[in-house]
């Protein structure tokens, strides 16, 4: 895959993640209704490396994310524990298929997200005025690399 075709596809994940507020899987691009023949298409070598890119934003994205409290703090997350980001990440593309560890492993990512709350809630209590909208923020973070993230503990 050459450099112009790497582009193109970092642009459409780009455009699909400002549309949907997520970061797009390839299943997501496989099955856009503009890109998906393109994406269906692709050799298997192609498809790892449309994975890569994807993978490559991610961390890009996050290392990225350090003028914030709520940035700092998910990449906090990310940085100490990245087992648990990708395997939660890979979890969240098609829930239903393994829902028993997407549920297991969610509780520990919700666990982790419910304390990174309360560090921020502790260094914005003072501006009590801004602190919904900090938290809202950060879960928009969240939403943005595990889109199904509501879907853990539907089933108890």
């Amino acid at each position: 895959m050459n450099q112009a075709e790497q582009d193109q596809i970092l642009n459409i994940i780009k455009n699909l993640q400002e549309k949907k507020n997520a970061i797009p899987y390839f299943s997501d691009l496989a099955n856009n209704e503009t890109f998906g023949p393109i994406f269906r298409s692709l050799e298997k070598h192609e498809k790892e490396q449309v994975e890569d890119i994807i993978n490559t934003y991610i961390t890009q994205t996050v290392e990225g994310f350090t003028k914030t409290k709520w940035g700092q703090l998910f990449k906090r997350f990310f940085d100490a524990d990245p087992e648990l980001f990708w395997q939660f990440r890979a979890l969240n593309e098609d829930p239903s298929k393994h829902n028993a560890e997407f549920q297991t492993v969610g509780k520990q990512v919700e666990q982790e997200m419910f304390r990174l709350e309360g560090i921020l809630t502790e260094k914005m209590i003072d501006q009590e005025k801004g602190l919904d909208k900090v938290i809202g923020s950060f879960y928009n973070i969240v939403y943005m690399f595990f889109p199904k993230m509501g879907q853990v503990g539907e089933n108890d």
